[in-house]
């Protein structure tokens, strides 16, 4: 029996743990969901991901077994566990978590009527009825915001290589242009002084100047934007961008769209933890929910984008 340690980190919210699998002793990091996942999918995809694990278990600090029913949620706020592989088994140590304090109904009035009875039950009834809801829609919007980082994160990655190259190939358009201006003046500046004189030079000069009055012109007709360096380079580059998506199979629609209901899972979990929300109705909550987050939030396996009808 072995014993060895691990950590956990945190990374767009989601925690991840690196186990070494026992056949290449290497490390593989796994994403772990802290709502929508248990115990048993921890043991499942270590298995997968390793066939030469043959037994996969759970322990409290105890050395108790810890249920495969069991939440990824409620695992972590144990802060100490240890996973077993095989014969190894393995500490694993849980970063802290600040957590909201629990809310606690405290009265020092005093209830000298039937009528203050009946008040105090009322406003106990629909405190247990908001807190119930905004639970309820918390752990909606924190499971689906999960299942969104999860699409969205190797879409980033293929997104910020691609950035990469298109940020290379417009500097390297740049300095071509750059590149061309100055033989050109070379060319003029060698006719002018060295084979002829400026009065034959003149003329030339002045049909390139006029030139690339002709080609900026010509820029904007095809464009419709004026001609200016910056933006130039920022079409370079959305040209590229695009052009690279498509050979890479990048839908730049679907990461957009995953973008915009990320936003707004975000945004909706902020105002429903705000401070200022915590007393409003359960109607009132529901109604200030993006119009976004409310298409989607039903839709749990997996955000799929509207395709057009021919």
């Amino acid at each position: 029996m072995f014993r060895k340690s691990l950590n956990i980190l945190f990374e767009r919210g989601l925690p991840n743990i690196s186990v070494p699998l026992p056949s290449r002793n290497e490390l593989c990091q796994f994403t772990l969901r802290p709502i929508s996942d248990n115990v048993l999918n921890l043991c499942e995809n270590l298995k997968l991901e390793d066939k030469g694990i043959d037994f996969v278990a759970v322990y409290n600090r105890d050395g108790i077994r810890i249920a495969n029913s069991t939440p990824i949620q409620h695992l972590l706020q144990l802060r100490t566990f240890s996973i077993r592989i095989n014969d190894t088994y393995y500490n694993v140590e849980v970063p802290p978590i600040l957590s909201d304090e629990e809310e606690r109904i405290e009265s020092s009035e005093r209830l000298t009527s039937l009528d203050d009875v009946k008040l105090k039950i009322a406003a106990l009834y629909s405190a247990l009825q908001i807190d119930e809801f905004k639970l309820s829609r918390e752990q909606l919007l924190i499971s689906k915001l999960e299942e969104v980082e999860i699409q969205l994160k190797p879409l980033d990655a293929i997104r910020l290589e691609i950035e990469r190259e298109c940020e290379i190939r417009s500097s390297y358009v740049a300095w071509g242009l750059f590149m061309a201006m100055g033989i050109q003046t070379g060319i003029l500046f060698r006719l002018t002084y060295f084979e002829y004189s400026w009065d034959v030079v003149e003329p030339l000069s002045y049909f390139a100047t006029y030139s690339t009055g002709l080609a900026a012109l010509g820029y904007y007709l095809v464009t419709r934007q004026s001609f200016d360096y910056p933006t130039a380079s920022e079409r370079v580059y959305s040209k590229e961008f695009y052009k690279r998506a498509a050979k890479r199979g990048f839908d730049v629609k679907l990461y957009n769209q995953l973008s915009r209901l990320k936003d707004s899972l975000k945004h909706d979990l902020d105002r429903l933890r705000d401070p200022l929300s915590q007393h409003l109705p359960a109607t009132r909550l529901a109604s200030l929910e993006s119009e976004l987050a409310k298409m989607y939030l039903t839709n749990i396996p997996k955000f799929q984008p509207k395709k057009k009808q021919n």
